[in-house]
């Protein structure tokens, strides 16, 4: 006889996302098409990096950077900018793919073939909802690292963090001494913060808001007010507050270092970047003199060898990898694995630092709109024509967003003192949750199990919906990085030990009242705003909201931020535990520098990719003060391609090559396929089974709907309970509250949901509104009318045969100015429409319009 608890609903909710997946991949082909078709800005086929072919690398170079990351990109651009400096930059990735650039396919990223998809080892603490209890961390295996795959958002972190390391002693790291280097890197395009003493404009990385703003984030940022906090500039002269997110984007579009520094660079005959080159280790002779590197690229095995430094920018899981293979670390686990040891080093890879979050934490209410227009973000409407034609033609509109945090808070917990300014917890404020996508894409990427989904998510699917993340800003808590074994293509083990202090756990509980006190402020009221009423298996046995319940919420929804830092820690030699010293030298040993987040004593207080730029572009000054009166002398190796002297004909191969404008058509599946490899090949399999019957083809969507259907039947389903053998409010966490019982906490303004609106500084925030003229367009009621664009909805395989042809309109370009015979893409030829009896759909901004043809 069946268990009570065997439930069918992860079986369902896993066969509908199954056959969702098609769709999905269909929608971002049609993408795909779109931008080769309309958007040659965002193809920029003039200016991708072109990648230099084994036999064209020279034997040595003045320095080797290892990893084309946030740092690395940086690192090889202002290098580079010497020319008597000959730079290498190996990536193990390729370069950017033109999707990586749309923000809202942020989540669709992670666990593509430019992630390397990262997972953390099994623990019975934390991850618990998620696949095998492992959480997924991903990293950018591609130009631009992780800035390429990343939510985009640009914080700066806290004055104090950087005063912090300087006080560890790490002299020229103070606020006042990072500061300018914040401002080099930046060109900021908010217009109220362009003449700001804070911000500057001219940096290879640019930062906007993002262009288009689902309505309910505007509520929550007023019921953010009503809390009692202010709007301000978290990048500015205070940091507690709200504010709508500032982001690293160029015209609205995602602007990774790639292409802030190295597209610029990469005509620059002194710099040679090397894609799909895999960094086996770090070679250095027996004085500790660091002589070159050895790497693979296509699966030859090359060494080449360095006049002046190596640059490890591998990022904070690999930076350590690679030191260990290269016998820095550790000498008696080294030994364990069979490296001979070169330095003892021990505190490479451990510090593991990272800003744990509590997912989960969603809300749903009522939508005030009655035309069919959404509220929040809703992949439907994503997904559509009129999304696409938004995109293309009026360059706004639901692919310009990022779902994840449209906005944000820096708030204090009851353990802060409010005087300061120095929040101890972030507030993401997204317009969406995990039930809006149907499961498609924030369930792969945050690795949730197929229960933990069914029982949160599948009874709410697309009702409108927010989510409010607290995340921990300076965790306590230390993880660690050590080798599986000695492959450098064996993943290495990844500890993050979240919540292994108990005074993390705290403060995340009294994050998340803070955002359950923000969804009761009248803003956020008269719209109804409620928790999802679903709990995660495992916790139900505890009342909702309590320390108890929100505990559990945190064990098994326990997300990363994409935040992991401190594993190559910068610290004086006397600290045993530090890695490298305050100029990024590796302790002990010479022309070996560390620069990325690995470095990090400890982490920032917000989002850790502008302070990586800045470490990057910090370091690189050091590196150029330090070289500045050395003149580049030549290569004194034997078989040095002849390109290295100046052989005519080879320099203008190799400008021609970068010069290159592929304007001819790219296989668009094949890129796709590649890039997605989890919506093809099997999903590809199983969507041929499905659609192929006796009476012929049969709609994908129909299937959705129909296995849709199938998940809300009437059928009597038992939650998975998972429980833990102890209670998860934990005896540890009790005793923590006990020991601080007695000791005075602060009683922030917060407590009584008002914090002085003179103690934090206000700036003039440009809320997004509506237009009334343009609400009085959009229809009164919902149209029982067929969609026109989806009369004539392209099967995916006739989508790749006719992707040559225009999509939507024949002159598209030209503002929707209509034809009296409009063509769209059939199965097999082009379909007239009858303009004089049909209406149609146009969409601006997110919204509809009706047109009478």
């Amino acid at each position: 006889m069946a268990s009570d608890n065997f439930s069918l609903r992860p079986l369902v909710s896993g066969t509908r996302i199954l056959f969702g997946l098609l769709p999905g991949l269909g929608s971002i082909l049609m993408l795909r098409m779109v931008i080769h078709l309309y958007r040659p800005d965002i193809e920029d086929a003039e200016h991708r990096i072109k990648d230099v072919p084994i036999d064209e690398l020279y034997n040595s170079y003045d320095f080797i950077i290892i990893g084309g990351g946030s740092a690395g990109s940086v690192v090889a651009s202002r290098l580079s900018e010497n020319p008597d400096w000959n730079i290498l930059l190996l990536e193990a990735g390729p370069d950017e793919n033109v999707l990586s650039e749309v923000p809202v396919l942020f989540p669709a990223l992670q666990t593509s073939s430019i992630d390397w998809q990262f997972v953390t080892e099994p623990s019975s603490d934390y991850c618990l909802g998620m696949v095998d209890n492992r959480c997924k961390w991903p990293r950018g295996k591609v130009l631009g690292g992780s800035s390429t795959l990343n939510a985009m958002l640009y914080i700066r972190g806290n004055r104090k963090d950087y005063d912090n390391w300087a006080m560890l002693g790490n002299e020229g790291w103070a606020y006042k001494d990072v500061f300018k280097y914040f401002l080099k890197a930046e060109d900021m395009r908010i217009p109220e913060y362009q003449n700001d003493p804070y911000h500057s404009t001219g940096g290879p990385i640019s930062v906007e808001n993002f262009r288009y703003e689902q309505p309910i984030t505007k509520k929550i940022l007023e019921a953010g007010e009503q809390l009692g906090y202010s709007i301000v500039d978290v990048n500015g002269e205070f940091q507690t507050g709200f504010t709508k997110s500032h982001a690293t984007l160029r015209d609205g579009l995602r602007c990774s270092t790639a292409k802030g520094y190295l597209r610029p660079a990469a005509k620059r005959d002194n710099l040679h970047i090397s894609l799909h080159s895999l960094v086996e280790k770090i070679l250095i002779d027996d004085h500790r003199n660091t002589y070159g590197v050895k790497f693979t690229k296509n699966g030859v095995s090359i060494v080449i060898r360095v006049n002046k430094e190596v640059i490890l920018s591998a990022g904070t899981i690999q930076s350590p990898q690679i030191l260990m293979l290269s016998g820095i670390g550790d000498s008696v686990e080294l030994r364990s694995l069979g490296i001979d040891p070169i330095a003892h080093l021990p505190g490479v890879g451990k510090n593991l630092q990272d800003h744990v979050a509590m997912g989960g934490h969603s809300f749903l209410f009522d939508n005030p709109y009655t035309n069919g227009s959404d509220y929040c973000f809703n992949y439907h409407t994503v997904a559509s024509i009129g999304s696409l034609i938004d995109f293309a033609i009026n360059r706004n509109g639901p692919l310009y967003s990022m779902m994840e945090a449209e906005a944000m808070a820096f708030v204090n917990t009851k353990y802060q003192n409010p005087e300061e300014d120095y929040p101890d917890i972030q507030l993401f404020i997204a317009p969406t949750a995990d039930n809006m996508d149907g499961g498609l894409f924030g369930k792969r990427a945050n690795g949730l199990s197929d229960a933990t989904y069914a029982d949160l998510y599948e009874d709410i699917l697309y009702q409108p919906s927010f989510s409010i993340v607290p995340l921990l800003l300076r965790p306590k808590s230390r993880g660690y990085i050590k080798l599986r074994n000695s492959d450098p293509h064996t993943a290495p083990l990844i500890y993050p030990n979240y919540y292994s202090d108990p005074e993390d756990m705290a403060r995340m509980i009294e994050g998340a009242r803070i955002a359950q006190m923000l969804v009761e402020q009248p803003a956020l009221k008269e719209l109804n705003a409620r928790p999802n009423p679903n709990r995660n298996p495992g916790c139900k046995k505890h009342s909702l909201m309590s320390d108890e319940h929100l505990e559990c919420q945190a064990r098994h929804h326990s997300l990363t931020i994409y935040h992991p830092v401190g594993t190559c820690a910068m610290g004086p030699a006397k600290n045993t535990e530090a890695v490298v010293d305050a100029k990024l030298k590796v302790h002990g040993i010479t022309n070996l520098r560390v620069i990325d987040g690995s470095i990090m004593p400890t982490i920032v207080s917000g989002n850790t990719n502008a302070p990586i730029i800045m470490i990057a572009e910090k370091a690189s000054d050091i590196i150029k003060k330090k070289w500045a009166d050395s003149r580049y002398i030549g290569i004194e190796y034997d078989s040095v391609p002849s390109l290295l002297y100046g052989d005519k004909d080879d320099t203008v191969k190799i400008k021609s090559r970068n010069a290159e404008n592929s304007k001819s058509t790219p296989n668009m599946f094949n890129e796709i396929s590649s890039l997605f490899p989890y919506l093809s090949q099997d999903i590809l399999k199983q969507y041929e089974k499905a659609i192929i019957n006796q009476s012929g083809r049969q709609n994908i969507t129909d299937i959705a709907i129909q296995t849709t259907k199938v998940s809300r039947g009437g059928l009597e389903i038992n939650n998975i309970s998972n429980f833990l053998p102890n209670s998860y409010y934990s005896k540890e966490l009790k005793e923590y509250k006990q020991a601080i019982g007695d000791r005075p906490r602060f009683t922030s303004n917060t407590v009584n949901n008002k914090v002085s609106a003179k103690q934090f500084r206000p700036y003039p925030y440009n809320r997004a509104e509506y237009c009334d003229a343009m609400k009085e367009t959009i229809l009164s009621q919902k149209s029982q009318k067929m969609d026109y664009f989806n009369n004539y909805t392209p099967m995916l395989s006739d989508l790749y045969k006719n992707y040559k042809q225009k999509m939507m309109y024949d002159n598209m370009k030209d503002d929707f100015d209509i034809r009296k015979e409009n063509k769209f893409i059939s199965n097999t030829k082009s379909v007239t429409s009858r303009p004089k009896k049909s209406n149609i759909w146009l969409y601006y901004n997110g919204l509809k319009y009706e047109i009478q043809l």
